[in-house]
């Protein structure tokens, strides 16, 4: 690493009372781009902490390389928020802190007095980030709130992304939690750009109910009656047979896509040898080909073309001819793929016992700006004795207090 170059975030500090994956994932950026975040932990931990037992990862304190994609670099402390001298510990933290980040329950935080408006007067210029399933308000607000239940289930993949009739896909974890620490994380450095204007600290919230409405934002719109409501999803049938999957010789598919169907119809029949469909008024435009339903002549026979040639045969041919297409890869194929490696995209970290994993690092990269180095993420409280040191506590005070169990 550069030691000229400085991290963007620098001087920044987060306290997060955070689990799982979407509100700590934003947490992660934060600290992997300079802030410190402090990590406060029940005493059982991080839910997080044991996902490898699902997911059949390695789960050891220093050896939880699932953990550490959410948490490495950050501050670990744990403190009981209803123990008094725990939570009066937590006020004395959060009085340093420029924000607050959290996807505990409204309900669960104004029980604890950790409510927006509560410390909002007390810390005028915190930023209070906090994240839910469904969002504050409506008959949901309350629900709990995961990433297959309020990011895919409620709006809509799920039923329309497939073939009728077929099992629903199962999205790997937390996938919607991901895309959805983004938003997050736009809204906290949002809201401190704001604050360096006008000196107040703000409340900030989203959901991962918005962020699938948003990411499927497009669908959203053209699903709506006026504009034809519901569209099925024939493989046969696609809206333009020039982007589609197409199965190859080698049993591989590869997606194919076109930029504009009426602007590039002759590139696309010359490429695939199909001169008939220029001049029919059928194939004219995407409207014509859905009206004579000519689109599954054209799918159909795209099919036994690309079956004539294997996936990397293909592959090569389109690329020469500047069409835009890629193999469908498995997930296993990532951490060897050599763009992503040569980007910076996945890079090997090393854990206890030499336990050597690829691990998908955050996705923003800058000229100017360094980040921090990937580190295995530790066990429960590791850093609670120099968080309360700075704090102003003595050893005999930090003993105290767990010896009442009010941190560990």
């Amino acid at each position: 690493m550069d030691e000229s170059l400085r991290m963007p975030l620098e001087g920044i500090r987060v306290v997060e009372l955070a689990t799982v994956v979407a509100a700590p994932t934003a947490g992660r950026m934060l600290c992997a781009y300079g802030a410190e975040v402090i990590k406060v932990e029940t005493a059982i931990g991080d839910e997080m902490r044991r996902a490898g037992e699902f997911e059949m990862v390695i789960c050891e304190d220093d050896k939880n390389p699932l953990f550490t994609i959410q948490n490495s670099g950050k501050t670990l402390t744990s403190i009981n928020l209803k123990n008094p001298d725990g939570k009066e510990a937590f006020l004395r933290l959060l009085d340093t802190a420029d924000v607050f980040l959290t996807n505990v329950r409204a309900a669960s935080l104004g029980r604890l007095g950790l409510d927006y408006e509560t410390l909002h007067e007390r810390f005028p210029q915190l930023i209070y980030a906090h994240f839910s399933g469904f969002g504050p308000k409506g008959p949901a607000a309350n629900n709990p709130g995961f990433d297959s239940t309020a990011f895919w289930l409620r709006t809509g993949p799920l039923a329309d992304w497939q073939a009728p009739g077929s099992f629903p896909f199962t999205p790997t974890y937390a996938f919607g939690d991901m895309a959805t620490s983004s938003v997050l994380l736009s809204g906290i450095l949002m809201a401190l750009l704001g604050r360096e204007r006008t000196g107040q600290g703000t409340l900030v919230n989203t959901s991962l109910f918005a962020s699938g409405i948003w990411c499927n934002a497009i669908g959203v719109v053209s699903h709506q009656p006026r504009f034809g409501g519901e569209r099925v999803n024939d493989p046969l049938r696609p809206s333009d047979p020039f982007c589609h999957f197409y199965e190859c010789a080698d049993g591989r598919w590869i997606g194919v896509f076109d930029n504009e169907y009426r602007r590039e119809l002759p590139k696309f029949a010359q490429l695939f040898d199909m001169p008939d469909i220029v001049d029919d008024p059928r194939c004219a435009s995407l409207e014509a080909l859905q009206q004579t339903d000519a689109v599954a002549e054209v799918t159909a026979r795209l099919n036994e073309k690309f079956r004539t040639r294997t996936s990397q045969e293909w592959l090569d041919y389109l690329n020469e001819n500047n069409v835009s297409c890629e193999l469908m890869r498995k997930i296993s194929d990532v951490y060897t793929d050599e763009q992503a490696i040569a980007n910076g995209y996945v890079r090997e970290v090393t854990f206890k016992d030499d336990l050597k994993v690829m691990m998908p690092c955050p996705p923003v990269h800058f000229s100017e700006y360094t980040t921090r180095p990937y580190v295995s993420a530790g066990k429960l409280g590791k850093d609670t004795d120099a968080v309360f040191h700075e704090l102003g506590y003595s050893d005999d005070e930090i003993q105290a207090m767990r010896d009442e169990k009010a941190i560990i």
